[in-house]
């Protein structure tokens, strides 16, 4: 039996309550919008603050002004939790849930957990370290307290590993959503948090690693060698002069001081494994000291160093440094100028050129020349002895140490993996990324590069195995007018063409991503021949390259690269002049 149909007043109710109905509904999105329309007005000053706090911190950090550090932390933890309560409830999390619409709601959302989580689980413990790892607390007379250090070593850890992870966790979020205000928020928030766990990385590295080389467990001794940039080499420049240095406990004590000539005959027979002899037999580094940097990974040159001295002396070294006068500039310029054996003062300002140009000049004795080296060597470690802790000397060291100018190596394999995590050990390695970069090495015997200027790009076409890249080098003879000393326009080559005095030649090699192919080497565009190899992995060509007094030349590497899963490592050879690198990269995803 069929029902009857609704009579008219019942249709009427149910219409009313259908309109009443949809009216609520429709009220409540509205309420809704206008909920996350305020919400996101107010989270996104509070981002904004958070993005600027975090600059300043940043910046903080990089000068190590650790009181600017802990406000711009304070500022950070609190407008990002105000931030994250702001677009956290029903309204946002139903908004994020919605197809394609949704996808800037889940990408804020994530961005504002992320930048929470980024002060309570990372600034705050590390404010909590700033009172004990101030360089003062930290530096006193030649001595380093280990016991603040080793406390630190896990939080600073657990940090950069809790910031490595956040970033992971941003690369999940949409990255490409209708409103571009969040696709730009998303992308400062990650570069934020690489760069944070950057800055973070040396600092945590130097905690972990430095009780175990400054002697907690025994005295340690050192091979500390300073470096002559004027006549270049891989890690820099040619070694002179050195010095054995001891730590024990974290106090630190120049041993003996001794001239590059007490090596000179010190022949080794050390073998460094069949790649290097193929690439280096011509130059015997093994056994020729002024030769022993010539490959720009430092590890090389120390375990040389080590077996040098071990012949020589009968002492075993436990790690060896390289250091070049730029970084000694940037250590004087903090702790005041160093007192000289005649009573003349060395400063920051003029160790450069003193060292590596106008000595030249002054003491053209070549024995005389070593000497003074020496009285300079022995001035400037007192200096540093007798510097107390600054904020300034633990920023000149980090900026020396980025830059590859003060490079380390330990004989003990544990430690050394650990250096090797960070830019100090100055290792080649390309782990699992692109590589690319060149190095000069004199091929004359003078000290002309003191006056090589060097530009590098380097450009990548896409992504993934069969992209091209091209990495250009332009290097320039900048010799000033005006005659020099003989000692600094040596051709100990002995070219089979005439030159004149000024004229330089370096051997130019580059460095690239391992298993790339070479496309094409071109010098100032035309088709050059070079000399394939490779070194601890990495592809590797070698031309000679002649430099009249003020030529510029450029040198053009193109490669097909392989695919890789990292960032992209740029070598930068240190030199007297810095070398300036312009990088051009798609987006890879990171890469």
């Amino acid at each position: 039996m069929s029902e009857a149909p609704a009579s008219g007043p019942e249709r009427r109710g149910t219409a009313s309550v259908l309109r009443y109905g949809l009216a609520a509904v429709f009220a409540l999105l509205l309420a809704g919008a206008l909920w996350l329309a305020v919400t996101a007005e107010l989270a996104r000053h509070h981002v904004r603050e958070t993005q600027q706090s975090v600059s300043r911190l940043r910046t903080a950090l990089a000068q190590a002004d650790l009181p600017a550090a802990r406000n711009a932390a304070a500022s950070v933890t609190a407008h990002a939790r105000a931030a994250h309560r702001l677009t956290t409830g029903p309204a946002w999390w139903t908004s994020a849930q919605i197809p394609w619409l949704g996808r800037p709601a889940r990408s804020i959302r994530g961005c504002t957990a992320e930048s929470d989580q980024l002060g309570s689980a990372v600034l705050t413990p590390l404010v909590g370290l700033a009172d004990t790892l101030t360089p003062g607390g930290l530096v006193n007379h030649g001595t380093v307290r280990l016991q603040p250090l080793i406390d630190a070593a896990p939080v600073l850890r657990q940090a950069e590993a809790r910031l490595r992870a956040g970033s992971r966790q941003v690369d999940r979020l949409p990255a490409d959503t209708w409103l571009d205000s969040a696709d730009r928020s998303r992308a400062s928030l990650r570069g934020s948090l690489d760069k944070l766990a950057d800055q973070l990385r040396p600092i945590s590295q130097a905690a972990d690693v430095l009780p175990d080389l400054l002697g907690r467990n025994g005295t340690k001794r050192y091979f500390v060698g300073l470096q002559n940039e004027a006549e270049s080499r891989g890690v820099g420049g040619i070694p002179g002069a050195f010095t054995i240095v001891t730590a024990r406990d974290g106090k630190l004590g120049f041993d003996r001081f001794e001239s590059d000539t007490t090596l000179s005959k010190v022949r080794t027979g050390l073998d460094l494994g069949s790649e290097y002899r193929q690439r280096y037999r011509a130059a015997d580094p093994v056994n020729t000291y002024s030769n022993s940097t010539i490959s720009p990974d430092f590890s090389d040159a120390a375990r040389i160093w080590a077996a040098m001295w071990l012949k020589y002396s009968g002492q075993r070294i436990d790690g060896a440094l390289a250091i070049d006068p730029t970084a000694i500039s940037y250590l004087l310029n903090v702790t005041g100028p160093a007192t000289l054996a005649d009573g003349s003062l060395l400063d920051g300002h003029e160790v450069v050129s003193l060292t590596q140009q106008a000595l030249y000049r002054t003491h053209p004795d070549k024995a005389a020349r070593k000497a003074y080296l020496l009285d300079i060597a022995r001035a400037i470690s007192v200096r540093l002895l007798s510097a107390h802790g600054s904020t300034g000397l633990l920023r000149a060291a980090g900026q020396a140490a980025g830059e590859r100018r003060i490079v380390a190596w330990s004989a003990d394999p544990a430690i050394q993996q650990r250096l090797a995590a960070g830019p100090v050990s100055g290792t080649l390695d390309a782990g699992t990324g692109y590589f690319a970069g060149f190095s000069t090495v004199n091929a004359t015997g003078g000290k002309l590069d003191y006056y090589l200027t060097r530009a590098m790009t380097y450009s990548r076409q896409g992504c993934g195995a069969g992209t091209t890249s091209t990495s250009t080098f332009t290097l320039a003879n900048e010799v000033p007018a005006g005659p020099l000393p003989g000692y600094v326009t040596l051709r100990l080559d002995a070219p089979g063409y005439r030159t004149r005095p000024g004229d330089n030649k370096v051997l130019l090699s580059y460095y690239g991503t391992p298993g790339s192919r070479i496309d094409s080497v071109t010098v100032d565009g035309r088709a050059a021949v070079a000399m394939p190899s490779s070194e601890h992995g990495l592809t590797v060509l070698t031309l000679p390259l002649e430099l009249a007094r003020g030529s510029r030349h450029t040198v053009t590497v193109t490669a097909t690269e392989p695919a890789r899963t990292d960032q992209t490592e740029i070598l930068r050879q240190p030199a007297v002049h810095p070398v300036s690198v312009t990088i051009r990269l798609p987006d890879c995803g990171g890469s």
